[in-house]
């Protein structure tokens, strides 16, 4: 049984052995794609599951029409391309050597001739490494444009596997004068194929005008940028695109319901910010601000969104209710009355002063925050008897008898010229007050 069970572990070494020399990229590659470009030279590493190379050049190459040669290199240029597979290495030098294109060939350290084997080679691995590089790009873009316009251009940079590269190919691509319906093409495209969100979002912001040119464009632009996945990168192309004249209400609506994706507060604070700053929103927009400032959780950012829209002019009855939700999950007191201050200084009616109130009653616990609120609410010259009837029952919820008497000290002059009614909530709170030295002290200010 020993021996029968040491055979067997023997033919699993041998299995695995002719599976690993069958195809060791399956084990072993590991997809990367790295370039390294230095007083114009440039260096290319890549490995994925295919392939395994290296490609060091410097000039313009330029390509034969069926991309399996070099047809010529610039002078002083020179390009040198490596493989290793199976324990072999394979070398190709290309150059020109004083307006003279040589070339060369090499397996291990041996030089062979550069003709069939070399030349065989190089047929063989060339359209592997033109899809993996941008070597040669430019002139490809040409000849595939030339050839079949923009869909030959977007079929090729189908069969290419690095965001790199794609993107390079996008690149050349937009700077045709393409039309409108390639456009929406190209977006459609790149929306597809680009994975990256560096990539992704760099096209997008730096193709800006061309794809912002029509409302069909636009859309497909705010399609792509809904695969972006990184907060940074999307808010880099929310904050570029809201300041554009051509986005219609419709379209910035959409691109707000992309905001609801960013989880950072930072980031989504950054996009309300600049929607508010950029833009003259309108009510259903200035709505949607709102609701999207209530998923925020840092009392910081909240705080500052709230106020700034507080300064806009276009606050709906929706939007101001869809404010106050989100006033009323601020924790901090300090940023609470922060933002309540600020209200203050707005129009209020007497719904909306009761569910301020309501929200001071819940949301502050301090009575020193409780207090410099209902102090910056009674320097407002708008305050009906209804108003202050209201305010004044709500001040007996303040504890500590000094800030109390701090509080109705502050209204004591209104209440001195207002009617009995008034009188009688302010001496109502007042009697709330343990202490007999504050009592008194706000007793007499209203005589």
């Amino acid at each position: 049984m020993k021996i029968l069970s040491n055979t067997k572990k023997i033919k699993l070494i041998v299995l695995f052995m002719v599976m690993l020399l069958s195809s060791p990229s399956e084990f072993f590659a590991q997809n990367s794609f790295k370039v390294n470009t230095n007083n114009g030279k440039s260096k290319i590493t890549v490995k994925n599951s295919r392939t395994d190379f290296e490609v060091e050049y410097e000039g313009e190459i330029t390509l034969s029409d069926d991309d399996l040669d070099i047809k010529s290199i610039s002078r002083g240029g020179y390009i040198e391309i490596k493989k290793s597979s199976f324990g072999r290495s394979r070398k190709i030098i290309i150059e020109n050597d004083g307006g003279e294109i040589t070339r060369k060939f090499y397996i291990g350290w041996s030089e062979k001739d550069y003709y069939p084997d070399g030349k065989d080679w190089l047929e063989d691995i060339l359209p592997e490494i033109l899809r993996s590089t941008t070597i040669g790009a430019k002139s490809r873009v040409n000849r595939f444009y030339k050839k079949g316009g923009t869909d030959e251009v977007l079929s090729e940079i189908k069969k290419m596997d690095s965001d790199f590269v794609q993107s390079a190919y996008f690149k050349l691509l937009l700077e045709k004068n393409i039309s409108t319906k390639e456009t929406l093409q190209v977006l459609q495209s790149i929306n597809s194929v680009i994975k990256s969100d560096h990539y992704l979002s760099n096209i997008l912001r730096k193709n800006q005008d061309l794809f912002l040119k029509s409302p069909e464009t636009i859309d497909a632009y705010i399609a792509a940028a809904k695969n972006v996945g990184s907060d940074h990168y999307l808010t880099q192309i929310v904050k570029t695109v809201v300041s554009n004249k051509d986005i219609s209400d419709v379209q910035l609506a959409n691109l707000l319901s992309i905001s609801k994706s960013i989880n950072s507060d930072h980031y989504l604070s950054e996009v309300l910010k600049e929607v508010m700053n950029k833009r003259e929103l309108n009510t259903q927009n200035m709505e949607q601000i709102m609701m999207l400032s209530s998923t925020i959780n840092s009392d910081h950012y909240k705080t500052e969104i709230l106020k700034k829209a507080l300064k806009s002019e276009n606050i709906s009855k929706e939007a101001y209710n869809s404010f106050l939700n989100s006033l009323k999950d601020i924790n901090s007191d300090h940023y609470s009355s922060e933002v309540i201050k600020e209200l203050m200084v707005s129009e209020l009616d007497t719904q909306s002063l009761t569910q301020v109130l309501d929200i001071i009653q819940k949301n502050v616990n301090s009575d020193h925050y409780a207090t410099t609120i209902y102090k910056k609410m009674a320097k407002r010259n708008d305050l009906t008897e209804n108003h202050l009837i209201i305010i004044l029952n709500a001040t007996e919820n303040i504890g500590s008898s000094h800030y109390l008497s701090d509080t109705l000290l502050a209204f004591a002059p209104i209440v001195k010229k207002s009617s009995g009614k008034v009188k009688d909530a302010y001496i109502k709170a007042a009697k709330t007050i343990n202490s007999e030295s504050y009592f008194g002290r706000a007793m007499k200010a209203i005589y």
